[in-house]
């Protein structure tokens, strides 16, 4: 049988192949599972979805709690709940928290969580999994999103980009060999995919083809963080009034934002302060909302979320143009996923990008791992949205540049090395050499958040902009080769290959060409590796 998880901002949900109705079922899980009830944008029926809050607290004794069970025992708002650990990890944020003595970080909180809904759920070892993750993630990400989950199961384990599962979540919408979008706006990531179906009786290896993706890491926390700093600014709140008041504040604007979202003109937001005997209310109006939405933001470089939005779909759009000759007109239907999709005039806007098409959006909640589900590892073509190079000196202009190794829209995973370098010493006698690895996107990342801190509201500091669109992979040890015998100056003494493996890791191929050496590679948990080496993750030096 196939599991599959998605592992999401806010909520988490797990499904599972049923064999005897050849069918997906998504999980209920009782304890930490709840059912949210929702209405698609231009429908009057409620709809209804199993998810697992994504949220995990430490108790006394560091007893571990997860999901509804946090809800519902009143501890979303406790200093020792951990709440969007995934934008923490994506955001490379590993900041530890101390707990009942304990240094806890949210990798760690996240590994927890994950581990703890996969066993809920009852995984077998002798299952398939698979698991999702965001168009947009970084090797970091997903070499740590592997390692959770093996730290639980053992078998078989897939994974693919959500925007992909999504549209074989969407199935019976689906036609073979036609152009669908597929928009993918959750919590904390929108991603965007644009896919062609197989015809499955001419060519049965494969159910899709995905020709362009983009994605930047924005989403319904980013709503709630607008509509919290308005209501402080509106009421002359300080930073001190906010964190006095404590993470419950930022639980109601997020109701809000729903309520406002599904229908209701005006929401009215309460809360008083203990330690200043102040009443906090403030009034939200939907119109409020579409205006806050569709006004530039300074912090998204003076872009609206509406128009993010579209631009992120036109990046998708440019690269199935340009590498396949596959234009906006050729695509027949858009399909949505993630809670934001019913975010107030979302659906509306993707609309209008695509006249004509129709927008489905009515299962934004399990589609993705009831996707991923179906997908079961079968073979796929996929392509890369980020750029992966090397830091190298250029003399002429006198300073270090990126020298692209695999660009981006690379079929993956690929068949071996698609690009070789030549890697030199600099000095004679040289016995440590590396390489400087920079993955490199596309994407805006929004700045100056309020983040949950001890159950208090605080400021994140701000992320410095040019460095939001570039990763170094290898940071802990950038000199990872040891050449024995030493080299030469100038001596092209190693050959290094580059491709990218399955689950979407640049690799590293090398051979030392000093004949009868005893070079090898080190990597970061201190194990060794003997020359010559064939595709490993360059994440894991």
């Amino acid at each position: 049988m196939t599991m599959a998880i998605d592992f999401g901002t806010c909520n988490t949900v797990v499904a599972r192949w049923n064999t005897s109705t050849r069918s997906v079922d998504t999980l209920h899980i009782e304890e930490i599972g709840r059912t949210y009830h929702y209405r698609a944008p231009g429908t009057a029926d409620e709809r209804k979805s199993a998810v697992i809050p994504s949220l995990v607290h430490y108790g006394d004794g560091n007893e571990l709690s997860i999901g509804a069970l946090v809800e519902n025992a009143g501890l979303a708002s406790h200093r020792g709940t951990f709440r969007w650990v995934k934008l923490d990890i994506l955001r490379n944020n590993n900041r530890a928290r101390r707990i009942n003595g304990d240094l806890i970080t949210p990798r760690q909180a996240a590994d927890d969580l994950i581990s703890r809904a996969l066993l809920s759920a009852g995984l077998q070892a002798d299952e398939d999994l698979v698991v999702t993750l965001p168009v947009e993630a970084f090797d970091h990400y997903v070499d740590w999103l592997q390692g959770a989950v093996l730290k639980t199961f053992r078998g078989k384990l897939h994974m693919l980009d959500e925007a992909t599962a999504c549209i074989l979540g969407y199935d019976t919408h689906v036609r073979e060999g036609e152009v669908y979008v597929v928009i993918d706006f959750g919590g904390g990531t929108l991603d965007v995919s644009v896919v062609k179906t197989h015809d499955l009786a001419v060519d049965n290896a494969r159910p899709c083809d995905v020709l362009g993706r983009a994605g930047e890491e924005i989403g319904g926390s980013l709503v709630d963080q607008w509509l919290l700093s308005e209501l402080q600014e509106s009421l002359n709140l300080s930073e001190q009034d906010m964190a006095d008041v404590g993470a419950v504040l930022l639980h109601r604007v997020e109701d809000a934002k729903v309520r406002l979202s599904g229908g209701e003109a005006r929401v009215e937001v309460t809360q008083f302060n203990d330690i200043t005997q102040q009443l906090i209310t403030h009034s939200f109006s939907a119109e409020g909302l579409r205006h806050m939405l569709d006004t530039g933001r300074s912090d998204l470089s003076g872009l609206s979320l509406y128009r993010l939005l579209a631009r992120t779909v036109e990046r998708a759009l440019d690269v199935a143009q340009s590498k396949y000759g596959t234009h906006k007109s050729d695509v027949k239907a858009v399909f949505m996923a993630g809670g934001s999709s019913l975010l107030l005039g979302v659906a509306g806007v993707v609309s209008n990008l695509f006249p004509g098409c129709t927008v489905h959006c009515e299962d934004p909640f399990e589609a993705i791992a009831r996707g991923a589900c179906r997908y079961a590892g079968e073979d796929m073509n996929l392509t890369l949205v980020h750029e992966y190079c090397l830091r190298a000196w250029d003399p002429a202009k006198k300073d270090y540049v990126l020298v692209p190794v695999v660009p981006r829209g690379t079929r993956y995973p690929t068949q071996g090395p698609i690009s070789t370098k030549y890697v030199k010493a600099a000095c004679d006698g040289a016995t440590w050499l590396g390489l400087v690895v920079v993955e490199r996107s596309a994407m805006l990342r929004p700045q100056d958040v309020w983040e949950v801190v001890g159950g208090r509201l605080q400021r994140r500091e701000t992320i410095r902009r040019e460095d939001v669109s570039l990763r170094e992979i290898n940071p802990a040890d950038r000199e990872f080769i040891h050449a024995d015998p030493p080299c030469t100056v100038g001596e092209r003494r190693f050959i290094a290959g580059f491709g990218v493996d399955e689950n979407r890791r640049l690799t590293l191929s090398l051979k030392d060409l000093h004949k009868g050496n005893r070079s090898y590679v080190q990597l970061s948990g201190g194990e060794t590796l003997r020359l010559p080496l064939r595709d490993l993750p360059i994440v894991k030096l």
